[in-house]
């Protein structure tokens, strides 16, 4: 299927789930509440990011195919994210296999994403993870939500073999040390970032 590619961001069809872990990764942090306006603000962001993306990659694939799409993604993507980090909340796409290396996990990010492959692998994969880190005026809510390959993100991330030399070519060009490709449809593609503020 080389006509049509989207990066079809979206969450695995399990239930949400809030998951609290330990703030700065040491002592067990207060339990965060599904509801609380800090997670309400991160999902927000999420979905905004999720859309904007979502919907512009639409509109390039109508007008030029894969080939205007990577164009997008190269040039345009990273600057869209930035728009969505506004009043103190951070938001990107991460991911174990990236692409652009703008893409590439922090520290926490890293372990996040390892933790959520290995729930893939069992079959758990959650809908969403919330998590809180630091104390006092730094802390922080930190939410996850996992990217699933779609179908049609095959001809730009799957297997490269299959994927139209027209577009490997335009890969190869933009990114020389691509490491996001061999996916096959439900892959764990990697996950939206959010960090909001929440002071004690």
């Amino acid at each position: 299927m080389t006509g049509r590619m989207h990066w079809w961001l979206t969450t695995c069809a399990l239930g949400a789930m809030a998951c609290a872990r330990g703030a700065n990764d040491a002592a067990p942090a207060a339990p965060v509440a599904a509801d609380s306006a800090a997670v309400t603000r991160a999902r927000e962001a999420a979905n905004a990011l999720g859309k904007d993306l979502q919907g512009l990659l639409f509109g390039q694939l109508e007008k030029g195919g894969p080939v205007t799409a990577i164009a997008f993604c190269a040039d345009s993507a990273q600057a869209r994210t930035a728009r969505h980090a506004s009043s103190g909340v951070y938001v990107r796409r991460v991911s174990l296999k990236v692409r652009n290396p703008a893409n590439t996990p922090d520290a926490v990010e890293r372990t996040t994403l390892e933790a959520l492959a290995a729930q893939y692998a069992s079959g758990t994969l959650p809908a969403e993870l919330v998590e809180v880190r630091g104390g006092g005026a730094d802390r922080q809510v930190h939410y996850i939500r996992p990217i699933l390959v779609q179908e049609k993100c095959l001809s730009c991330h799957g297997d490269p073999a299959l994927i139209d030399p027209a577009v490997k070519q335009v890969l190869t060009t933009r990114y020389p040390v691509d490491a996001a490709v061999g996916y096959r449809a439900g892959d764990l593609r990697g996950a939206i970032s959010v960090r909001v503020p929440a002071p004690e």
